[in-house]
């Protein structure tokens, strides 16, 4: 079992990679990586984090069931995710997705989501699940009863949409338009 130090630890790691480098004075090169002793030197100056040392951060590293972060010639960095352009990040070779994927939404955006489909939202990429838990927790980050998505992944490959598959459970897209997201059916309560 992880560890809620290191639960931590990942999210303030994601944090500062994709999004906020800036607050903690980290400077990303122009593929989106930053010396490895300069992170951990941000990470210590944090408060609650003055334990972490360069062994937690490799196992954050290893341990991540996501696959979210890459270490490369004594550099740390995100793999995707990021919130600002990257030139370097290579989500890898295009792939051919499951039929089915999945993205959970806040339910106030659902309505836009079905007139102009799914869009980066200063991401790189759109972000889409294998499976509905998945996507139901990262969707509850912004709402705790999320709208689950179903999008016809297979249908937009075959249309040209290119799709990326960082981890097996993460696949990414540039956008996907309305017409392959299935919307979802009212419920009687």
């Amino acid at each position: 079992m992880v560890s809620e130090r290191y639960v931590r630890l990942s999210k303030t790691m994601s944090y500062l990679l994709r999004h906020r480098p800036d607050e903690a004075g980290l400077v990303l090169d122009e593929a989106g990586l930053v010396p490895l002793s300069e992170f951990l030197g941000a990470i210590n100056k944090r408060s609650g984090f003055g334990w972490v040392t360069e062994v937690d951060i490799r196992e954050v590293v290893e341990t991540s069931d996501k696959k979210r972060f890459r270490l490369e010639e004594g550099q740390i960095g995100a793999r995707y995710g990021h919130n600002r352009e990257i030139n370097a990040v290579d989500p890898g070779e295009p792939v051919e997705p499951p039929e089915i994927l999945y993205h959970g939404t806040p339910r106030r955006a659902v309505a836009l989501i079905l007139q102009q489909g799914l869009q980066p939202q200063g991401r790189q990429f759109v972000h889409l699940s294998t499976g509905v838990e998945t996507a139901q927790m990262v969707g509850s980050r912004r709402d705790e009863r999320p709208t689950l998505l179903r999008i016809r992944a297979g249908d937009a490959h075959r249309d040209g949409i290119l799709f990326y598959a960082p981890t097996p459970d993460t696949y990414l897209a540039p956008q996907i338009p309305p017409e392959y997201i299935i919307a979802p059916e009212e419920r009687q309560t």
